[in-house]
């Protein structure tokens, strides 16, 4: 039985031979495929509509029902496509090995209402409590990643209140994880930053990422040695850039590719 990542390719390989609108469809299905909570082989045979899942409507559910019935040849997926785990291959994957969730103790790259997330503070905490996380970092974007509502400095201060309110409360609930106060450092193709070097002194740690230039096909290698000897940042994220059919990786040097350039 075809599974959700085999899907996913069939409707990739199957938008590049379809038409506009058609293809957009397909490959917004395609992607969305791995987000699916359950097997589309599943709900199948439970006999539901594959429209419960995002992306599939009417015309997509009749292409997926068909190769269900009857599996197509599948080839490699393109390096576009390749190296990606659904949503229920990784839940499989930790529930046969349980230990590395509970050796995860924090996250410190949490996104709010504050820039592209969709929870408060206060709500993004009561999620890492329920995950049983020590720490949480609040990484929201930098002002100049207009895209994801990026924050200035003064915002960033008034964050930094919003953040003293919550960590107060561990007092009353222990159980709360440690809130950090960071920041998702939009840097430029020099490994520069966009925001005021003495705003971010007053962090507990700097999240540095880069958003732009990401399909030069040039070694990369020196851009993102100048990042890593950027005394704002302490985390360089996201260092290949990688989105599933869309960007094979962010042409970094193999220097940086294998660790030597790290050193």
């Amino acid at each position: 039985m075809l599974d959700n990542s085999q899907l996913a390719e069939l409707l990739a390989t199957e938008s590049t031979r379809a038409a506009h609108p058609v293809e957009r469809a397909l490959r917004r299905a395609s992607r969305r495929a791995f987000l699916w909570e359950v097997e589309a082989s599943q709900l199948a045979r439970e006999g539901r509509s594959l429209t419960e899942l995002p992306g599939v409507g009417p015309y997509i559910e009749k292409k997926i029902l068909k190769w269900l019935e009857e599996p197509p040849p599948l080839s490699d997926p393109s390096p576009l496509r390749r190296g990606f785990l659904t949503l229920t291959q990784a839940r499989l994957a930790l529930s046969e090995s349980p230990d590395w969730l509970q050796a995860i103790h924090g996250d410190l790259q949490m996104h709010t209402a504050w820039s592209d997330g969709s929870g408060s503070v206060a709500e993004t905490v009561e999620a890492a409590r329920e995950r049983g996380y020590e720490y949480i970092a609040i990484t929201d974007h930098s002002k100049g990643l207009k895209i994801a509502g990026g924050i200035d400095e003064s915002q960033l201060c008034d964050q930094a209140a919003e953040i003293d309110t919550v960590n107060s409360s561990r007092s009353r609930n222990p159980r709360n994880p440690a809130v950090l106060h960071s920041i998702e450092l939009n840097l430029n193709p020099q490994g520069e930053g966009d925001m005021d070097p003495a705003s971010l002194r007053r962090l507990d740690l700097v999240l540095g990422c880069f958003h732009s230039s990401l399909r030069r096909k040039e070694d990369q290698t020196d851009r993102y040695l100048a990042a890593l000897r950027n005394p704002d940042i302490q985390i360089l994220g996201h260092p290949r850039g990688r989105i599933y059919n869309f960007r094979i990786s962010g042409r970094l040097g193999k220097g940086i590719r294998d660790g030597r350039g790290a050193r």
